[in-house]
C-alpha cells in the first residue's frame, strides 16, 4: 500500500476576550451559542485539530456572575473537542486563574474541515456592573489538508 505524506503545521493561536466579548450575547461574543472564536477556519478540505488550550482569567475589580460550562467546541454549533470548566471554577473568580483544555479521551473525535474551533459558554456570564477582566487564551492546534476535496 502506498503512503502519502499529508503536510501539517503546528501553530498557536493567542489573543484576549475583552470584557463586553465576555457578556456579549451577539454573534462572535462568548455568551452566543456559538462562542467565540479562538482559531478561524482554514478554508475547503482544511482540517484543525485541536491539541491544548491555555486560558488565564485576568481579574479585574469585580468577579462576574452566571454563565454556565466552558468547552472547547467546533465552531458553528459543532461538538465539544475538550472537557468542561465550571464558570464557578474559572470566569467567576475573584482572583487571577489558569486552566488547560485537553481534547476529549474518551472517545473519538470527529473533526469537520472549514470548521473554526470556538469556546462555548453553555449560558451567557453577566455583568454585576463592574468587572472587568478579560480572558487570555493560547491554543495549539494543527492544520491539514484533508484530502477529501
Amino acid at each position: 500500500m502506498a503512503r502519502t505524506a499529508i503536510a501539517a503545521k503546528t501553530l498557536l493561536a493567542q489573543g484576549f476576550i475583552s470584557s463586553a466579548n465576555i457578556t456579549g450575547t451577539a454573534a462572535g461574543k462568548l455568551g452566543h451559542a456559538n462562542g467565540y472564536v479562538l482559531v478561524p477556519a482554514y478554508g475547503t478540505d482544511q482540517v484543525v485539530e485541536f491539541i491544548s488550550a491555555i486560558l488565564s482569567m485576568d481579574f479585574s475589580v469585580a468577579a462576574y456572575t452566571g454563565g454556565g460550562n466552558l468547552t472547547i467546541n467546533i465552531g458553528s454549533g459543532g461538538a465539544a473537542l475538550s472537557g468542561l470548566a465550571a464558570n464557578t471554577d474559572f470566569i467567576q473568580v475573584s482572583a487571577d486563574k489558569i486552566i488547560q483544555f485537553v481534547p476529549l479521551a474518551a472517545t473519538f473525535l470527529t473533526l469537520v474541515s472549514n470548521k473554526s474551533v470556538n469556546l462555548v459558554d453553555s449560558s451567557a456570564p453577566t455583568q454585576p456592573g463592574t468587572a472587568a477582566g478579560v480572558i487570555r487564551y493560547r491554543v495549539v492546534y494543527r492544520v491539514f489538508d484533508a484530502g477529501l476535496a
